[in-house]
Order: structure tokens, then C-alpha cells, then sequence
């Protein structure tokens, strides 16, 4: 019997190689074998009018819930009862940039930190077998979902139900570690589980980067590939974080005139901020017909601190504003860098580095823990 999902599959695999994102033919055929849609049976597709949900079991949706699954495009595979997604499958295009910056051969041991859907740990099971692959899941519900479906998909990794910041010692050291959820901060004991001269693939803040370990395994360094946002270890703390006052335009608060920068909104500064104070939660307010000119920007951080900028003014509570204006002004200082020319030198002991062009760089700035 033909195999309705060869063809998309093949498709997609073209499409992450023309892109640029798949370079090398063994990650190529691993998307072209591997098929996601086992790995996304019910799914929530983000379209211009909100959240789509497509369950294969419906008849009428399949056709659609196929194509869905094999676009480029990010898919929300779990939600909790106040609707907020707590799960996803990951864009392709950013799943084979990081892959292939594992920059994996023959025998490489991998350690996954976030199994989510386990279509990831698939890919990885593809290229180097399953005794080569470790991961670990949180949420006992979704580790136990995936291995349904890598056993359905023909894989069986070393799977374990644990926080993804302590790794897994126990099976350690790894040669790669790739983490598919977002994290604020490189936890040390994944470069302490991580051979010397491995590499460590991770989205921190909004961006993916490739740290390699030294020769000596106590420090790891590399540039930001991309921009990208994944979901937290946790349920994403943003939406709670910014109070519905901040919303309210008649607010009565400490209000005070302000020029508001014109590139708050743009990536790189968007992605340094989160690098600097990860606490901080943004959310950017369109202007009219989605412009920029009369955006808002409303800025909140976990002490209950908040401000509403836009309009010639700015309205606060706390200091939140003062942290991201001086963010800005060491960004514009710093030449306002775009994520690639950004870096990080990451230490065993925790202490992080953000530095722009190269690790030697007169612009170095140490992050807060």
C-alpha cells in the first residue's frame, strides 16, 4: 500500500534544504522518513484569526490536519485548562538548524532535554540509532504520550521523567546536548554531563545557540544561529505576569512624557533584552491596520512591576521601565547588534558572558544569574 505521507514528507524535506535549514544528507533523510504526523494526532495551528484545532480522527479534517503537519510551521500539541499551550512541535526549520549544528557523526551520544511530542527524539534516533539517544520530559502525561508514538514510529530511546535542568547524570557523559525548550540560563550540569569538546545546542532567551565545550569541560562558548522562541521549561509565566491594568488605557498611574525609541520592536533588541533581564515579560500592541508607528509596548517583570510605553509617555509601576531603558542604551552603545553577531561564554560554575562579535571582544557583559 502507496504511503499518503512519503510525498508530503519528501516535500518538506526540499523545502528545509532550499531554505538553507537541512545542509547535510543524513538530516535530510531523517526528515524525509520520519513522519510528524504521528507525533501530533490533535494539534492547534496558529493562523491569522487565532488558534485552529485539527484532530485526525475527524474525517472531514484530515486532509487539512496532513498538510498542517507538514508545513514549516510550529503546531501546539497540549493546552491546560485556562487554554494556555504548554506543549508544541517545533518549527521545522529551527529543529534542522539545530540538529545539524549538534554537528553529530557516527556514534555520537545525545542527550534530549525536552521530549514534548518526541518527534525531535525520532529524528535523532533516525541518525544515530536508539542506544545513542537519552531524553528527558518534564510532565509525566506528555513522556508518556511520545513514547507511544516513537514505538508506533518504529524508535525506543532511553527515556526518563525528570527536570531537564539536572540532565541525566546517571547516563551521562553525552557527547551533544540539544534542549527543546526555552530556557533564561545554560544550567551548569548540562555542561558538566557534556564531554569535552561536545556541543551544546539550546534556545536561550530568544535565540538558538551552538555552545562548544573546551578541551577541559568546565567552559563552553558559540554565537546565536538564529532568532527563535520555544516554551518554557514551565507554563510560559508572560500572560500572568502583566497585570490587566497594564491594559487599560485610563489607568491612573505615575505617568510621565517620553520619546519612546522607535526599534523597541525590532528582533535584536527584542533578543538582547531577553538576554539581559530574562525576567522581564513584553507584549508589543499594534497601532492602526498593525503598524509600528503608534505601537505600545507593555513591559512587566516578576517583582509586579509594569509599564505601558507608547503615545509620548510612559506609564509605570516600578522600576521595569528603567531596566529596559537602560537595556536599550547599551544596545544602541553596543552598535546595535543583530542576533548572529551575538555570544556567549558559559562556565561549569554558572557565570554567563554575553559578547558581541568574537569571545575576546572589548563589548563583554556579565549576565545575572
Amino acid at each position: 500500500m502507496t504511503d499518503p505521507t512519503a510525498g508530503p514528507r519528501h516535500e518538506l524535506a526540499a523545502k528545509l534544504t532550499t531554505a538553507g535549514a537541512l545542509q547535510s544528507p543524513a538530516w535530510v533523510s531523517a526528515f524525509e522518513q520520519v513522519s510528524r504526523h504521528l507525533f501530533a494526532p490533535t494539534c492547534w495551528h496558529r493562523t491569522a484569526t487565532g488558534l485552529e484545532h485539527l484532530d485526525s480522527t475527524t474525517p472531514e479534517q484530515r486532509d487539512h490536519w496532513l498538510a498542517v503537519c507538514y508545513s514549516d510551521v510550529p503546531l501546539v500539541t497540549q493546552v491546560d485548562s485556562s487554554g494556555t499551550a504548554t506543549s508544541a512541535s517545533s518549527q521545522p526549520s529551527v529543529m534542522a538548524i539545530m540538529l545539524e549544528a549538534l554537528d553529530v557523526t557516527t556514534g555520537t551520544t545525545v542527550l534530549e532535554v525536552g521530549t514534548g511530542t518526541g518527534y525531535n527524539a525520532a529524528l535523532l534516533c533516525h541518525r544515530l540509532g536508539d542506544d545513542r539517544v537519552h531524553t528527558v520530559e518534564y510532565d509525566q502525561a506528555l513522556s508518556t504520550t511520545a513514547a507511544a508514538a516513537l514505538a508506533q514510529a518504529g524508535y525506543h530511546p532511553a527515556m526518563r521523567v525528570g527536570d531537564g535542568a539536572e540532565g541525566w547524570p546517571e547516563q551521562g557523559p553525552y557527547d551533544r546536548i540539544i534542549a527543546t525548550y526555552g530556557t533564561e540560563r545554560i544550567p551548569p550540569t548540562w555542561l558538566r554531563q557534556c564531554t569535552p569538546g561536545g556541543v551544546i545546542v539550546a534556545n536561550l532567551g530568544l535565540g538558538v545557540i551552538a555552545l562548544h565545550v573546551d578541551q577541559h569541560g568546565h567552559t563552553a562558548s558559540g554565537r546565536f544561529l538564529s532568532r527563535a522562541a520555544f516554551m518554557l521549561s514551565r507554563a510560559d509565566p508572560a500572560a500572568a505576569m502583566i497585570p490587566d491594568a497594564a491594559f487599560d488605557p485610563g489607568v491612573l498611574c505615575d505617568g510621565s512624557p517620553a520619546d519612546a525609541p522607535p526599534d523597541l520592536r525590532a528582533d535584536s533588541f527584542v533578543a538582547w533584552l531577553h538576554l539581559r533581564y530574562p525576567g522581564i515579560a513584553q507584549i508589543t500592541i499594534p497601532g492602526p491596520n498593525g503598524t509600528g508607528d503608534q505601537a505600545e509596548h507593555i513591559y512587566a517583570n516578576r517583582m509586579g512591576s509594569w509599564a505601558r510605553v507608547g503615545h509620548g509617555q510612559v506609564i509605570q509601576v516600578g522600576p521595569v521601565w528603567r531596566d529596559v531603558h537602560n537595556a536599550h542604551t547599551r544596545w544602541v552603545r553596543a552598535g546595535r547588534p543583530e542576533v548572529e553577531q551575538l555570544g556567549l561564554t558559559v562556565r561549569d560554575d554558572g557565570h554567563h558572558t554575553l559578547w558581541v562579535d568574537n569571545p575576546s571582544s572589548t563589548q563583554r557583559w556579565n549576565l545575572t544569574p
